[in-house]
């Protein structure tokens, strides 16, 4: 695949995985009775209300990008643990949901020129978002899900360490270490969506 052509596919699937997993955070934070995502007009599926400057260059870089975390208040709801567990969750699930759709339509039009590269690409790209994404180290959804799990008292010793999470991060993703744990996850969870669940429905 040329260069041209790889942008071409590349960055409309970064948009389209990007942008569903932002909004399923806001909207879960909505159904949860947090205004917050509404009131910053991130309910919404335009990429342009999500994507961040920064997530956007480094795609053009490293092949990788993110877009700006939904702002939340989880004073908003009732249970302020329960809350940020579901709308941290809501992101990576719902990029398993796009993956899951995408492979049952790679398997109908994946003989496709420009179309089945496309599903591929966007498929690789919700797997590597809802794998991403978990794990535990701020600002990811993990860490959110990892603190929402912890005791209290538990829970505030891991928030203080959120300010040196975005470097670990970056020293993860420049040193290639962060490949030796996604690699292994995002084949166990194509492995689950091409043989497991799709068995059922006779495709796969």
């Amino acid at each position: 695949m040329n260069t041209i052509l790889s942008y071409l596919i590349r960055i409309p699937a970064l948009i389209i995985a990007m942008s569903f997993h932002e909004f399923s955070h806001g909207y879960v934070a909505d159904k949860l009775g947090d205004p917050t995502p509404r009131q910053n007009g991130r309910l919404t599926l335009n990429p342009l209300a999500h994507i961040d400057p920064l997530g956007l260059l480094m795609l053009f870089v490293i092949y990788f990008g993110w877009a700006k975390p939904v702002p939340i208040n989880p004073y908003y709801f009732k249970d302020r643990k329960k809350g940020v567990l579901y709308v941290s969750l809501a992101g990576p699930l719902s990029n398993v949901f796009l993956a899951f759709t995408t492979r049952i339509l790679m398997v109908y039009f994946d003989n496709i020129p420009i179309v089945g590269l496309f599903l591929n690409v966007l498929y690789e790209y919700n797997l590597v978002f809802a794998v991403f994404n978990i794990i535990p180290v701020p600002p990811l959804d993990g860490s959110k899900v990892l603190w929402s799990l912890l005791p209290q008292k538990e829970a505030y010793i891991f928030s203080q360490y959120e300010q040196y999470g975005q470097i670990a991060l970056l020293l993860l993703l420049f040193t290639g270490i962060i490949n030796v744990v996604m690699t292994p996850l995002m084949m166990g969870l194509d492995r689950v969506i091409s043989t497991i669940i799709l068995f059922p429905f006779g495709v796969g």
